[in-house]
């Protein structure tokens, strides 16, 4: 099976620009300047046609085989592991502000229990039927994208996609839930609460309290499943954060000190270069 063939600009498309819903069908890249990168701010869906590749999303390592779909949310954490050389898969990203379009022609229950599957379960191994049916969607997008087609047909299109995912979901989430673990669930709320939290609060004990369990508790579960410790993720979502604003933002130094609710500059600064080696202003630079 073929991969879909990339594409690099696609605002060259001749779609009116207010209609425009921005897809690309590129791979997905690494950072070149850290093996920890964090997805910028679109969705993107990795369905495996062939070989193997492994991924490690929000310090969970994940194997991409034929037949596997796989999401990076808007700003995870992910790094590359390995890749065989037979390697193939559609690519699909979406920005996140445009990924509301896929709402336009369905309920909000069916957003709702859909959105909060996949934040559970980025990664979910489909059978043969219903590898067939995502890459004829999936085929069926690209080909109508790349004809110009009307933002409409591209929506409608988006939709019908999102529909046939929640059918697959809906039926294994009724399984999972007996199946997912207590260690697991505290590590989805922590890394659900750190996204959410990481610029204001960067002690363990914030978060357990949160969670309603102890910070001892809390610390060993974390290091069980992600083989890291609470205080080292919360520092790699304060640095990844701290990294994206530097490199995408006209924010001063200062300010993004502020943003991310250091004591001042200095702490910062300290903070920055203990976990990667540099200055804020000498990775700026780069």
């Amino acid at each position: 099976m073929q991969t879909p063939q990339k594409t690099n600009e696609l605002n060259a498309t001749p779609h009116r620009q207010s209609d425009l819903i921005p897809i690309s069908f590129d791979e997905l890249v690494a950072n070149d300047d850290a093996n920890l990168c964090i997805a910028p701010d679109q969705l993107t869906i990795i369905l495996c046609t062939g070989g193997r590749k492994e991924l490690q999303i929000n310090f969970a390592d994940y194997t991409l085989t034929p037949g596997s779909l796989t999401f990076i949310y808007p700003n995870s954490m992910w790094r590359p592991l390995a890749t065989s050389s037979d390697f193939e898969a559609h690519y699909f990203s979406i920005q996140g502000t445009s990924a509301k379009e896929w709402n336009a022609f369905i309920d909000l229950d069916t957003v709702f229990s859909l959105s909060s599957y996949i934040a559970k379960h980025p990664h979910t191994q489909l059978s043969l039927d219903e590898t067939q049916v995502m890459t004829q969607y999936l085929n069926l997008l690209k080909s109508r994208y790349e004809a110009n087609a009307q933002a409409i047909i591209i929506r409608f299109i988006l939709s019908a996609f999102t529909l046939e995912l929640n059918r697959i979901f809906t039926a294994r989430e009724k399984s999972d839930r007996s199946k997912i673990s207590r260690q697991e669930d505290i590590l989805w709320k922590f890394l659900t609460l750190l996204k959410q939290y990481h610029k204001e609060e960067r002690t363990v004990n914030f978060y357990a309290n949160k969670m309603c369990i102890s910070p001892k508790h809390l610390s060993s579960v974390i290091k069980q499943m992600s083989h890291k410790t609470a205080h080292e993720i919360i520092a790699d979502f304060v640095t990844m954060t701290a990294k994206r604003l530097l490199k995408t933002t006209t924010m001063s130094i200062q300010e993004i000190s502020d943003e991310l609710n250091f004591a001042n500059q200095s702490f910062f600064g300290k903070f920055f270069k203990q976990n990667t080696g540099q200055s804020p202003s000498a990775y700026r630079r780069k």
